[in-house]
């Protein structure tokens, strides 16, 4: 169509440029927004990423962090230290049966961890002051005071192994390996540590702190209380337990118990602290554990940085005590009147004034090269009463067993009379030895004509300087042995005060015999007479129905083979090897060779043996 010059033409071509103009602006802004829209959604992309990088950094952290403190923890529970008083002693129990714990007869030694002496000493406090013992209050007093310096001892160096570099050759494990808490953690965090995509992340360089303390909150240890033990109520025990970081005293001794579960476990960090006003004093057990996590994303010039903390609890493995050891009663030959149960040993008014000298064993076992010299006892100078004896000699054998006693058990056990088998003609021994449930196992060996007990090394033995004077006219000599006065090899011997093996003893094993666990033992006693038909024979033992070939009966007749001509020895001794205590150590040195179980950790052996000979 041809335009002329007209009126109506010229509106037409300025209609025409309008429109174009105004399509060409629509376009212009749609692509402005399109733009805009591209650049926001960039920004919503790249923040997403950044974010998304953060949530996975956090979390990373979080997991490595954690499993820092659960390495900590669980290698802080594997510092041994070595006490004169006690032995090894680390926050766990171990059974006698690692290389780098062996004493100098070549068995290993048990290690007790610190809230299971923190609880046994308790228990023998309770046990003396239910029994109105006040030797063995006094020696439960002492064993306090020592596990307060051996307890600080350990947490010294418990802290020592928060820092870097506290391996080295200081701290070692029961296997002689070298523990390093601050070591464990870093490489836990390491290897949990799990690089994102498109970015880097890791621990930055020596950011990792491991810090010691408590928790504000009571919780179970994994330390049982006896099932008949008083004096616990409240926070004080939770299922059976006792509670960590919680005052628990007895006999005006406070006993605060660390945090040491069945399991290494995370704990809340909000219930962590350094210090607690609330009792006189705590172990602190639970590792906290902090460090900086650094986020550097790729085509970014800077870095985030993370601080993460965590907070573990260290586990305890128990141990049982299987068998603890024996207390045996003898008198040869025949009974005595006057002493009707093992409470009169102790409230006879007469056995106050028989005097015992004390003394140990030096230069190994006797017999069997050692030499029987005197050993003055810190106060008690040379000698001590025989009631106080026997005191001591009941002390050491309860507080072998570890919180396993029954109170019930015990009180029943004095007030038990000795089974008749052993009569005015007829002389024998009464053995007693734990039960898995903290009861007390009887046996009663007539028919035995003489007792010979080795002296440990180091550990000792008292006789009577005058004699006990019977109502039925006869006059005795007192002697014995206590095997386990001074654990420890520090200070026990070339055994350690572990108990020795006992033909006696392991005759009695295989023998029936009856459970004392209450009050009232006099069916058990019948029970116990009925199977315990004995007479001494010119050639030995003859037991009722029981064949000659029988293990029980070898077992009886290699103890009267082994038995001397006369008793032996009771070593009470408060300071057994004489001389002031040497300070405790760190276990540094490694003892080559295989585990050696000790045999008398899962077979009773004796602790502690009392014997009246008729003069």
């Amino acid at each position: 169509m041809l335009l002329c010059g007209c009126e109506f033409c010229r509106g037409l071509k300025r209609r025409k440029t309008s429109c174009c103009r105004t399509r060409g602006q629509r376009g212009n802004m749609l692509v402005l927004i399109v733009s805009i829209l591209m650049g926001i959604l960039m920004l919503l992309l790249g923040f997403s990423l950044s974010y998304v990088r953060m949530l996975g950094s956090n979390a990373e952290q979080k997991t490595a962090i954690e499993a820092a403190a659960l390495a900590a923890a669980r290698d802080l529970a594997r510092i041994v230290i070595e006490d004169p008083n006690f032995g090894f002693i680390s926050l766990s129990d171990a059974a006698p049966a690692t290389p780098n714990t062996k004493a100098e007869d070549g068995f290993s030694m048990p290690v007790v961890g610190i809230n299971t002496l923190l609880a046994t000493i308790r228990l023998d406090m309770i046990i003396a002051s239910e029994l109105g013992d006040s030797t063995m209050s006094t020696l439960a007093q002492s064993d306090y005071t020592n596990a307060m310096a051996a307890k600080d001892f350990l947490v010294a160096n418990l802290q020592q192994a928060m820092l870097p570099g506290s391996g080295g050759s200081n701290l070692r494990d029961v296997d002689g390996n070298v523990v390093s808490p601050y070591q464990a953690a870093v490489e836990a965090y390491q290897q949990n540590v799990v690089r994102i995509a498109g970015g880097n992340s890791r621990m930055v360089n020596g950011s990792m702190k491991l810090t010691l303390g408590a928790l504000t909150s009571p919780s179970a240890t994994c330390t049982q209380i006896p099932p008949d033990s008083p004096n616990t109520s409240g926070t004080q025990a939770m299922q059976g337990y006792y509670t960590s970081y919680n005052d628990i005293p007895y006999g005006g001794k406070s006993f605060v118990f660390a945090g040491i579960g069945k399991d290494v476990k995370l704990v809340d960090v909000k219930n962590f602290v350094t210090s607690l006003g609330s009792v006189p004093y705590f172990i602190p057990t639970i590792v906290k554990a902090e460090a900086d996590h650094m986020v550097v994303s790729a085509g970014q010039g800077g870095a985030n940085i993370i601080h993460s903390v965590a907070c573990a609890q260290p586990a305890s493995v128990h141990d049982p005590r299987p068998a603890p050891g024996a207390i045996t009663l003898g008198s040869f030959p025949g009974k005595i009147p006057d002493l009707p149960t093992p409470e009169s040993m102790m409230t006879n008014p007469q056995l106050s004034t028989v005097s015992l000298d004390i003394k140990t064993s030096i230069n190994g076992d006797s017999p069997g090269g050692g030499t029987i010299t005197p050993a003055p006892a810190s106060g008690f100078g040379s000698s001590m009463p025989v009631s106080q004896a026997f005191s001591m000699g009941m002390y050491d054998w309860i507080r072998r067993a570890g919180t396993k006693p029954s109170l019930k058990a015990i009180k029943a056990f004095m007030k038990t009379p000795f089974a008749p088998g052993i009569t005015d003609t007829v002389g024998g021994v009464n053995c007693y030895t734990w039960n898995a449930d903290g009861t007390i196992r009887y046996v009663q060996m007539p028919g035995l004509s003489s007792r010979n007990v080795v002296v440990s090394h180091f550990q000792g033995r008292v006789d009577s300087s005058n004699v006990f004077n019977s109502s039925n006219g006869n006059s005795y000599k007192v002697i014995g042995t206590d095997e386990s006065r001074q654990p420890g090899r520090m200070r026990g011997g070339r055994h350690g005060g572990e108990p020795l093996e006992d033909p006696v003893v392991q005759a009695c094993a295989g023998l029936p015999g009856t459970t004392i666990a209450g009050a009232d033992t006099s069916s058990d006693i019948a029970g116990l007479v009925a199977l315990l038909l004995m007479v001494a024979v010119p050639s030995g033992l003859f037991v009722a129905g029981t064949q000659r070939n029988n293990k029980v009966m070898r077992q009886v007749a290699a103890a009267l083979l082994l038995a001397g001509t006369s008793a032996s020895a009771l070593g009470l001794l408060t300071a057994c090897g004489g001389g002031s205590p040497p300070p405790p150590v760190v276990v540094t040195t490694t003892v080559t060779g295989p585990r050696v179980n000790r045999p008398t950790y899962t077979s009773n052996g004796i602790v502690v043996d009392i014997t009246f000979v008729k003069q």
